[in-house]
């Protein structure tokens, strides 16, 4: 066996060697080409998946979710529960939230949407709407009259934005709105600012300071319609739900990925594409090396078979193809990775794809790379080993005569 291999590293160094350059180069272009899509496609679909998981968690969810059981509407004594979370390990900020559907009309145009009362400086630190500002400012935490809406509500004579035609439309900072409660109030805002993250769900909602959610709803005073947390970096939200939970009874929990909802079905129609993608690129690359073996194979017929008649043997000639199917796919899928790493990636960060939910940076998984390497790899030697396989079982006298 050692022989044999020994004289099929030989046969394919001068096939290599002394073979048309030309097909050699354009066989490893291909390949190239093929393992940078293999690379691309998953490394695009993952970078989005990992911007809408950030921009859910950092703009609109949080890590966990605490709401009251049952049909209780409130947490109550909600400043003493905020405290006791604070003080759990791996708990990096505690926010409350109250909320209440509402009508905001301006200029003879009105739309719905989910009012939201917050103490502006714990939310800040679980939530990154702050930076976010595309017009006026954040709330303050004494701000009354004053009202905080996203982008998709006001508009802001932002014609591109996927819900113009029912937002507001015109409504800028400074502007004066009408907000009509659910529960009965109506009131007048100033729209202190406008918010812009490329979260629907979050960028449908307006924002006011707890202090005057109190003066719509004197009810929610110490209470809470959820508590959001934001945890330390790899901290395990089922450790910390069991620790709120031996707390008090009267809680239930959601984490990020419970809320995910349309986010959770859009990743995965992206891991579906991803899987067809990767088949058909696959099917290239087995296709390729075939064609390149193939073709070789019936112009070398002869060769071949005078190559058996003087003794060399035929497992000897078959790896010696096997190994050159592995120089090109080795070949192209290094300058693939390389380009990949230092060439696509820099460019793509200065140029990010952007989605409705923001931007998505290529990102490598060393996991990734790995299995799509060995899968083409195995891909390469089985297209390349049929032609062989099948010229090999021809008679030495047949191959030499044509």
């Amino acid at each position: 066996m050692l022989n044999s291999l020994r004289v099929a590293t030989f046969l394919a160094f001068k096939a290599i060697t002394r073979g048309n350059l030309g097909v050699t180069l354009m066989t490893i272009f291909m390949l190239m080409l093929v393992a940078m899509n293999l690379l691309f496609v998953p490394g695009l679909i993952n970078g989005a998946i990992d911007s809408s998981n950030r921009i859910l968690i950092k703009t609109y969810s949080a890590d966990i979710i605490v709401e009251p059981k049952g049909e209780n509407p409130f947490i109550t004594n909600a400043e003493s529960l905020m405290k006791a979370i604070e003080s759990i390990d791996g708990v990096a900020a505690v926010a409350s939230r109250n909320t209440i559907n509402a009508k905001i009309t301006f200029e003879g145009k009105q739309t719905t949407c989910t009012v939201v009362g917050i103490e502006p400086k714990r939310d800040e630190e679980v939530f990154e709407i702050s930076q976010n500002i595309i017009e006026g400012a954040y709330l303050s935490p004494r701000d009354r009259n004053e009202i905080l809406l996203g982008v998709q509500l006001a508009g802001a004579d932002i014609k591109n934005l996927e819900l113009y035609s029912s937002s507001l439309q015109h409504v800028h900072a400074g502007n004066k709105v009408i907000v009509s409660y659910a529960n009965g109030p109506e009131k007048q805002y100033t729209v202190k600012g406008i918010f812009r993250v490329r979260f629907i769900q979050t960028d449908l909602q307006a924002f006011i300071t707890d202090l005057e959610f109190q003066s719509v709803m004197p009810a929610s005073r110490n209470r809470a319609t959820s508590i959001r947390i934001k945890l330390e970096q790899g901290t395990d939200p089922q450790t910390v739900i069991k620790r709120i939970d031996n707390l008090r009874d009267d809680l239930e929990f959601k984490t990020w990925e419970e809320t995910a909802g349309l986010m959770k079905s859009m990743t995965d129609s992206f891991f579906l594409i991803n899987q067809i993608l990767s088949a058909v690129n696959f099917l290239i690359a087995g296709i390729t090396v075939f064609i390149v073996t193939y073709v070789d194979v019936v112009n070398r017929r002869r060769q071949i078979g005078i190559q058996r008649a003087i003794g060399i043997n035929p497992q000897s000639i078959a790896i010696s193809y096997l190994i050159r199917a592995l120089f090109y796919a080795l070949t192209g899928l290094a300058l693939a990775i390389i380009a990949f790493k230092y060439v696509v990636i820099p460019l793509e960060m200065r140029h990010p794809f952007t989605f409705p939910f923001g931007a998505a940076y290529l990102t490598t998984k060393f996991t990734v790379t790995a299995r799509m390497s060995v899968i083409l790899l195995v891909v390469a030697l089985i297209a390349a080993y049929i032609p062989v396989y099948r010229t090999m079982r021809i008679r030495i006298l047949e191959a030499i005569w044509g």
